[in-house]
């Protein structure tokens, strides 16, 4: 609204929206709460680190063969 006003020439009619205090708060079960824990902790990192892993090893290999 203010950059349509601007445009139009009105330098005064510029106005500040307020924003709503109003909160929506996520709520979930125990269960879906319990696996988000083990996949943040542990399933992710365990992920990560067998791709590092396997990006090492394949890149050694490639290195090590005859040309």
């Amino acid at each position: 609204m203010n950059t349509l006003s601007s445009l139009m020439g009105e330098r005064e009619a510029s106005a500040i929206r307020s924003k709503s205090l109003n909160y929506n708060y996520l709520t979930i079960s125990e269960s879906t709460s319990s696996l988000l824990k083990v996949l943040m902790i542990g399933g992710f990192p365990l992920a990560f680190l067998g791709v590092g892993i396997y990006t090492t090893v394949s890149r050694r290999r490639r290195q090590n063969e005859p040309v």
